[in-house]
């Protein structure tokens, strides 16, 4: 009986047939529903590059950053311990996470208000209109609270890799966000456009959880046990979301000391499209790779062969869309934006070099994960934050490519340290990486 349940929980697949099948069918499904959401976030920005100056780009951008960061600063890994644990499942457990994740959105809107002042202030020494950032922090942070009461069904649906219904609880918010902004935009041109669309955004996808929930309902609940299990894994999420967050966007803090607004803005745009090798490869990461390998977290050797298998198709279409895109980058913000954003082109084609050395990391990032040692991805990730330091140098010599250039020996140096970690198949997972960085 204990095992036929342990095989229904894990499908009892093997990673050589039903397995691949699944990774395919996700990998598909998951780039279908990306692909749709980039092409309504390239639509959206587009009119709103028209409708907005760059200045507002730039507050949003520090905006972001900050929500961001108090996001990853309190993230104790209630997704990802829902997908790991076998008892994910129980009602019990997830009326405990439910609980916590309540009182994480409500303490994040407590502090983005103790907190404003002070990073208004800190900006404003730059440029004086970050000063609003005041009461833009706050209002912006009523995200937090509207996602708290999300459903759990969201981590279900990716623990059972129901990811068609998972990938529209992606694109349907993001449509509503594109339409909420272009309408605030036309009407009341301004950086609250963007505050809320995003708004917009969250409580689409509040109501969408609830409505397509696979398990039990969502209730407040509270088991020693279950939040025992829970802070067991989480600590070390906290922990590696914490210099996570410090390694993926100590770029713009530090460019929000360097730079003007408008400058900030022009980045964070060039940025936005560069990124998106690095958003396709995390979110099959952790919408299809993690899923999988958790299901084979007894058999290091199983998951690391099923991971090597799972990150061609994940460096193939990375790879393609960093090349394509860094080729193209110059002709598309010549013809598609007016000349307040031309320098994103260029830009754009330097970033290219962070954003593979990006996904080379990203790719692999799941396995620590899925063994249960999260304690190994907290210790990548301090190491990626300690080396962006080698960015301000870069900066200092090269300007802007050589800030770039550091970020991206820093991915690099990470990339090897994970490597060296596993406990299986370093050399094919180094020769994989090389061989692709070559093509």
């Amino acid at each position: 009986m204990q095992g036929s349940a342990q095989q229904s929980d894990t499908g009892g697949l093997p990673p050589s047939s039903s397995g691949r099948r699944l990774a395919l069918h996700g990998s598909i499904l998951t780039l279908l529903g990306y692909g749709g959401a980039q092409l309504l976030r390239l639509g959206s920005n587009l009119v709103l590059a028209r409708l907005l100056f760059p200045d507002a780009f730039g507050l949003m951008a520090l905006v972001a950053v900050f929500m961001q960061g108090l996001q990853m600063f309190t993230d104790i890994g209630l997704g990802p311990s829902i997908i790991h644990n076998k008892r994910g499942h129980e009602p019990a457990f997830l009326h405990t996470a439910y609980t916590l994740q309540v009182l994480r959105g409500f303490l994040l809107w407590g502090m983005c208000w103790v907190l404003a002042p002070m990073v208004a202030g800190f900006f404003a020494t730059t440029d004086p209109q970050a000063e609003s950032l005041i009461t833009l922090l706050p209002v912006a942070a009523l995200t937090a609270v509207i996602g708290g009461f999300n459903s759990m069904g969201i981590y279900l649906l990716n623990r059972n890799m129901s990811l068609g219904i998972f990938t529209a609880l992606e694109l349907l918010p993001q449509l509503a966000a594109s339409v909420v902004m272009i309408l605030w935009a036309f009407w009341f041109p301004s950086v609250w456009a963007l505050v809320v669309g995003g708004l917009a955004s969250s409580l689409v996808r509040l109501m969408l959880s609830h409505v397509w929930n696979p398990g039990p309902p969502d209730r407040f609940g509270w088991n020693q046990d279950c939040l025992r299990d829970l802070f067991h894994f989480g600590k070390w999420i906290f922990l590696s979301t914490l210099v996570a967050f410090l390694a993926q966007h100590l770029d713009r803090i530090l460019l929000g000391k360097l730079l003007t607004l408008a400058e900030l803005g022009v980045y964070s745009i060039a940025m936005t499209f560069a990124r998106v090798p690095i958003h396709v490869s995390g979110r099959l990461s952790s919408t299809v790779i993690f899923p999988l390998l958790a299901r084979l977290q007894d058999n290091p050797k199983a998951l690391v062969a099923a991971c090597l298998r799972a990150r061609q198709q994940v460096l193939w279409i990375s790879g393609a869309v960093c090349l394509g895109f860094a080729l193209a980058a110059p002709l598309f913000f010549g013809v598609l934006y007016d000349e307040r954003y031309h320098d994103a082109g260029g830009i754009s084609q330097w970033l290219a070099l962070y954003v593979w050395s990006h996904v080379l990391m990203s790719s692999m990032d799941r396995i620590p994960l899925a063994l249960g040692q999260p304690k190994k991805l907290f210790q990548t990730g301090l190491l990626t934050t300690i080396a962006m330091l080698l960015a301000l140098p870069g900066y200092t010599y090269f300007g802007l490519p050589g800030f770039i250039l550091g970020m991206s020996m820093a991915n690099l140096l990470a990339h090897g340290y994970l490597v060296m970690g596993l406990p299986e198949g370093r050399a094919d997972m180094l020769r994989q990486g090389l061989i692709f960085t070559l093509g």
